[in-house]
Parts: structure tokens; sequence; C-alpha cells
């Protein structure tokens, strides 16, 4: 059962993130995250591809969600979603995609959207890097949503 984001969450998250601005939020954003809602919720890939087609930033949707008290839920990456990335070794994880990882990280931390430039380049899925980077013990930070 998936939980309601409340007063007590958008604490929690504001403390984390820091607030933006969502004066200029466009209503046609509200709205399509109104319609664009999977029992009550808008999932991750669902809001990029609003943020797509509406042409503003993924993280205008993200704060548009929290503005509207709608949880963001079904992270592409894993970090919270019913399949979460592998945690306890049970997936194979190639080592050449750990390899890429770690040299990215030798860089910078590693961010939401490096996983998807990544990815890309190494032509993969997102969520194998995500893998990897939580198999190397490596956090992912700054959601390209706002969400972490």
């Amino acid at each position: 059962m998936k939980r309601v984001f409340d007063d007590a969450d958008r604490a929690k998250k504001q403390a984390r993130v820091p607030s933006r601005s969502t004066a200029g939020t466009p209503t046609k954003v509200n709205e399509a995250i109104r319609a664009s809602l999977k029992e009550g919720f808008l999932p991750c890939e669902t809001a990029f591809e609003i943020a797509k087609k509406l042409r503003v930033s993924p993280v205008a949707v993200g704060d548009a969600a929290d503005n509207l008290g709608i949880r963001v839920t079904d992270c592409r990456l894993g970090c919270f979603s019913v399949e979460k990335t592998a945690h306890d070794g049970a997936k194979t994880i190639r080592p050449e995609i750990i390899r890429a990882v770690t040299a990215e990280i030798a860089k910078s931390p590693l961010t939401c959207a490096g996983v998807f430039s990544l990815a890309k380049r190494l032509k993969v899925s997102p969520l194998e890097i995500a893998d990897a980077a939580n198999a190397a013990h490596v956090k992912i930070h700054h959601c390209q949503l706002g969400c972490f």
C-alpha cells in the first residue's frame, strides 16, 4: 500500500532538498499531473513525459506535484518503488558497469542526471547503472524531479 504525501513528508523533503518557487507553475502542468495519476500517485516516468510534452523542467513538474500534495512513485532508478535496486547481490551486475560507475564517481558525486547520461553512453538501462551504484555502495544524488 502506498502512503499519501503529507505535511510530515513535505517538511522532511524541504530539509533535504532546497525549496524552489513554483509561483509561476503553468496551470497546464498541474492539469497534466492530475490527469496522469495512477492510483492517486505520479509515476516518475510519467513526470518526465509531462515535462517533455509541456517543455518545462522535470523539477518544475516535481515541485508542482509537491504543491498539489501528490507523491512521486516508481523511480526509474529504483530509489523508491516496489522493485528497488539490488541490495543483496541477487542481480548479476556486469563488471564493466561497476568500473564505469567507479570512474564516474572519481570525477564527481553520481547524480540522477549522471546515471541517465552514463546509461545512454554505455547503452544500458538507467536501472542497471543504479544497481551497479548500489552494489558499489554509491549514493545517487540530486533527483531531476527534486525528490531527493
